[in-house]
C-alpha cells in the first residue's frame, strides 16, 4: 500500500487530528520515516515519549537506518531538564542532523512549557534558514484556544508558536501539528495549515472544528457524509484534505517499517520492551558536551541540595558566632541605630544651618536698607558651606554641635551660638563645572546629576520623564515635583518648554565612557533585553520582530509597557507606524 500523502505535499504545513488510539501519531511516524529516507532535516517534539521507535525496525531489536539523535526521555542520548531549552534550541538550529525532543520526563506541564518556550525562541533566532520540518505532537499543549495565564510562559509560548506557524516559512520552518482535540487548538494557528489529515473523531465539537474547511472544498452533502463517517473510522483510516492540491478523499495509512513505539498494549498483552544502542554523536559531541554541562548545572535536584548545604553552613556559622559572643548581635543592632541617628543629625544640622543663615541675611539686609532709605530688594547670595558637625556628651547623651567661625565657643556638652551677621560671613562661590556643592541635599544632587547626564549626551532640554528615569523617581510624584521646585527657586533649573527642564548652572559633565555606563545602569533587565535587541538590528524593526528578538510575545502587555517606558525616555523611536528603532543618540552613547 502506497503512502496516502503525496510527496509533493510533504513540504506543506499539515495538521494531523484524531482521537487517542486512532493512529495519528503512528501515521506521523510513518511520514517522519519517509522524510528521513529523503535526507530531509526534522525535529520531533515528543511530550509522550513515543518517537524513539524510529531508531528500530518492526521487531524492536534491529537498528533502522535512521540515526536520529534523541534528547531526553528514557531512551535519550543526552538528558535534558526544564532549564536546558535555550541551549538545546541553539544547538539544534545549527546542526545538520535530525533529532527528537522527548519531554516525557520533565515532570510537570509548567516545566514542559518553560522548556518549549526557551527552545522555540532559540531555534527561531539561530535557525540556518534551511528547510526544517517541525513535527509537534500534542499541539494543544503549546497553542491552546483558551489561555488561562495571559501574562506568563503559556502566553509567551502561544505567541512563539504563532510566529513560527504563520511567519516561519521565510526562515525555513515547515510545521506539522498533531492533536487529539482540534477544537481546543488555537484557531489562529490551526487555520494556517495547508492540509488536514483527519482520522477517527467522535466529539461533535472536534468535527465542527474541521467541518467548515471540508464544506469549502466539497458540496454540502458530501461534506456531511465525510464528517458523519469520522466516528466510525478504524485505526489508521481517515480523510485527507489539501485544498491547494485539490485533494479531498478517504485514506488508509499503511504499516510502518519502524518499531511501533506508540502502540498501547491490549488487556493482558505483555508490553514489548526495546533497548537502543548508544548513538555515536560524532561531530556533535563537543557541542552537546556544553548542553550536558548546562543540564547538570541547572538540575533542580542539584540546586536544591546546594541551597540546603549553604543554609546548613550559614546556620552553623551563626550558631558558633552567638556562642562565642552572645552580645554580638545586640551590639551590631545598637551600632546600626547609632549610625542612623548620626546621619540624621548631620543632615538636619546642614538644612537648619542654611535656613537660619538665609533668615539672618534677609533680616540684616532689611535693617541696612531701612538705615539707607533704599527701596530696592537685595539679592540673597549663595549660602556658605555649613560648618562641620562634631559629637559631644551632655548628661550622658550624645549631641551634635556645629563648629562656627564666629560666635562664642565652649566645650563639649554645651550649646553653641552661631553668628547670623551677614557681614561676618563670606558667601561660598557659585558652583563651577565639576565642583561639588554641599548646599544641595542628596536627592537634589540626584536631580542635578540627571540633568548633567542628559546635557552630556546632547539633550539640553530633557523631558520630565527623562530626568525622573535617570534620577530613579516617578515623574508625577510629589517628591519629584518638590525637588524640581526647590532647585528652580535656587536658580539651578528652568522650564523652557512645557514638560521639559534645562540646567542653567554648570554641573559636572560626564565623559563618553561615563555616559555609556550611566545609561546602561538605569535599565532594568527587561528594558536591557529590548535595548540590546534594538542595538543588534542594523535598522528599524517591526514591533513583532523586536518582541521576538528580545524574547517576548508580540503584543503582550509586558512588552508594550517596556516599549512605552523606553520611548518616553527617547531611547527608542518610532520611524513609522508599527515600527521601532534605537534612537540615534542612544546608539551613539551605548555603542
Amino acid at each position: 500500500m502506497t503512502y496516502p500523502i503525496p510527496k509533493s505535499a510533504f513540504d506543506d504545513r499539515l495538521a494531523i487530528v484524531g482521537t487517542a488510539g486512532s493512529g495519528k501519531t503512528y501515521a506521523a511516524l510513518g511520514a517522519m520515516a519517509i522524510l528521513l529516507h529523503s535526507q530531509a532535516r526534522l525535529v520531533g517534539i515528543d511530550p509522550l515519549g513515543v518517537m524513539w521507535g524510529l531508531r528500530l525496525l518492526l521487531d524492536g531489536k534491529t537498528p533502522s537506518a535512521h540515526d536520529i539523535a534523541i534528547f531526553g526521555g528514557p531512551h535519550g542520548d543526552l538528558p535534558i531538564n526544564e532549564h536546558a531549552g535555550a541551549i538545546i534550541g541553539e544547538t539544534v538550529a545549527t546542526m545538520r542532523e535530525s533529532c527528537v525532543l522527548d519531554l516525557s520526563q520533565l515532570g510537570t506541564k509548567a516545566a514542559e512549557r518553560r522548556f518549549m518556550l526557551d527552545f522555540l525562541t532559540a531555534l527561531y533566532r539561530h535557525t540556518s534558514r534551511d528547510p526544517l520540518h517541525l513535527i509537534i505532537d500534542e499541539a494543544d499543549m503549546w497553542a491552546p484556544q483558551r489561555l488561562m495565564d495571559k501574562e506568563g510562559d503559556a502566553a509567551k509560548l502561544l505567541g512563539m508558536m504563532e510566529t513560527i506557524v504563520r511567519r516561519g516559512r521565510v526562515r525555513g520552518f515547515i510545521p506539522w501539528l498533531i492533536t487529539q482535540r482540534p477544537a481546543v487548538v488555537s484557531k489562529d494557528i490551526l487555520s494556517q495549515a495547508d492540509g488536514l489529515i483527519s482520522l477517527k473523531l467522535t466529539s461533535k465539537q472536534d468535527r465542527d472544528a474541521i467541518g467548515g474547511w471540508i464544506e469549502g472544498q466539497a458540496d454540502r452533502e458530501k461534506g456531511k457524509a465525510i464528517l458523519a463517517s469520522l466516528p466510525s473510522k478504524g485505526r489508521g483510516e481517515g480523510v485527507l484534505w489539501i485544498p491547494g492540491r485539490d485533494i479531498l478523499r478517504d485514506v488508509a495509512f499503511p504499516s510502518n517499517e519502524t518499531f511501533d513505539s506508540s502502540r498501547t498494549p491490549k488487556r493482558g498483552e505483555k508490553r514489548v520492551t526495546a533497548d537502543l544502542r548508544p548513538l555515536d554523536l560524532g561531530v556533535l559531541k563537543s557541542t552537546l558536551a556544553t548542553v550536558e554541562a548546562e543540564a547538570k548545572e541547572n538540575d533542580p535536584r542539584i540546586l536544591k541540595a546546594e541551597v540546603a548545604k549553604l543554609k546548613a553552613q550559614m546556620a552553623k556559622a551563626v550558631e558558633q558566632r552567638i556562642v562565642a559572643d552572645p552580645n554580638a548581635a545586640l551590639r551590631e543592632r545598637e551600632n546600626a541605630f547609632a549610625a542612623g541617628r548620626r546621619e540624621g543629625r548631620e543632615a538636619g544640622w546642614s538644612e537648619a544651618w542654611i535656613a537660619g543663615w538665609k533668615s539672618g541675611h534677609i533680616a540684616g539686609c532689611k535693617a541696612q536698607m531701612h538705615e539707607l532709605g533704599a527701596v530696592a530688594l537685595a539679592v540673597t547670595p549663595e549660602a556658605p558651606k555649613p560648618p562641620k558637625v562634631f559629637y559631644g556628651t551632655s548628661n550622658g547623651s550624645t549631641a551634635a554641635f556645629g563648629t562656627a567661625n564666629t560666635g562664642s565657643t565652649s566645650g563639649p556638652g554645651t550649646s553653641r551660638i552661631i553668628s547670623r551677621n551677614p557681614a561676618a560671613i563670606v558667601p561660598a562661590p557659585v558652583m563651577g563645572k565639576g565642583e561639588p556643592n554641599d548646599e544641595l541635599t542628596s536627592p537634589q544632587r540626584r536631580i542635578m546629576a540627571s540633568l548633567a547626564f542628559w546635557r552630556s549626551v546632547g539633550h539640553e532640554t530633557p523631558t520630565r520623564e527623562q530626568v525622573a528615569a535617570v534620577a530613579a523617581y516617578k515623574p508625577g510624584s510629589g517628591n519629584f515635583n518638590n525637588l524640581i521646585g526647590s532647585l528652580s527657586s535656587r536658580g539651578y533649573t528652568v522650564v523652557p518648554l512645557p514638560g521639559c527642564l534645562t540646567l542653567v548652572k554648570d554641573y559636572a559633565s560626564l565623559t563618553a565612557d561615563e555616559a555609556c555606563a550611566k545609561l546602561w545602569s538605569i535599565f532594568d533587565n527587561p528594558q536591557r533585553r529590548l535595548v540590546e535587541a534594538a542595538l543588534a538590528a542594523t535598522g528599524d524593526l517591526t514591533r513583532d520582530e523586536l518582541a521576538i528578538n528580545a524574547g517576548y510575545a508580540p503584543g503582550s502587555g509586558n512588552f508594550n509597557n517596556i516599549c512605552g517606558k523606553l520611548t518616553s525616555m527617547d531611547v527608542l523611536r518610532k520611524p513609522a507606524q508599527g515600527r521601532v528603532a534605537i534612537s540615534d543618540w542612544a546608539r551613539e552613547v551605548l555603542s
